[in-house]
């Protein structure tokens, strides 16, 4: 397998998702690679390129988005550089299996980048635990009977 070099953009460009921020960025730091996946994208067509890429960026800034761009990223062994709303912030920790900048703040996001292309051998490390958290979080502890259990037992409790 060759060198994963760059990084990857998953969502479209209304406001919520971020791309603003990333352009802005992106002209700060215009060293970085950042190829853009829209939302159209199949599934295969999304790991494919999650494979090539070093990092997933994750610029969002809406509270109630699904962090299913993170999910995928983290079963491909890609790390993540997401702002830090609380989806992002319950899955990455910093350093370990990804990097989180403030939400809507481009010069942050920059240097985010900039440090990615400067260490990809780090991101590398960082994509291994992602991939390891991925594994023991949300594959080990998830199954369709637990969770139609617990959609059971909620539905009893509130009816």
């Amino acid at each position: 397998m060759s060198a994963r070099r760059g990084g990857l953009f998953v969502g479209g460009f209304e406001a919520e998702a971020g791309a603003a921020v990333l352009m802005e960025a992106l002209g700060l730091y215009p060293g970085a690679r950042v190829e853009m996946a829209p939302v159209g994208v199949s599934g295969a067509e999304l790991r494919r390129r999650m494979q090539r890429c070093a990092f997933v960026v994750l610029p969002g800034l809406s509270y109630d988005a699904e962090p299913q761009a993170l999910v995928m990223a983290f079963a491909e062994a890609v790390p993540v550089i997401a702002s830090r709303l609380p989806m992002f912030v319950e899955l990455v920790e910093p350093g370990r299996n990804g990097l989180l900048f403030e939400p809507g703040s481009a010069r942050e996001l920059a240097r985010r980048l900039a440090w990615a292309e400067a260490f990809p051998e780090k991101m590398r490390q960082m994509g291994e635990c992602a991939q390891a958290d991925y594994r023991a979080r949300l594959v080990a502890n998830w199954n369709w009977r637990r969770l139609y259990g617990e959609r059971r037992r909620q539905a009893r409790l509130h009816p």
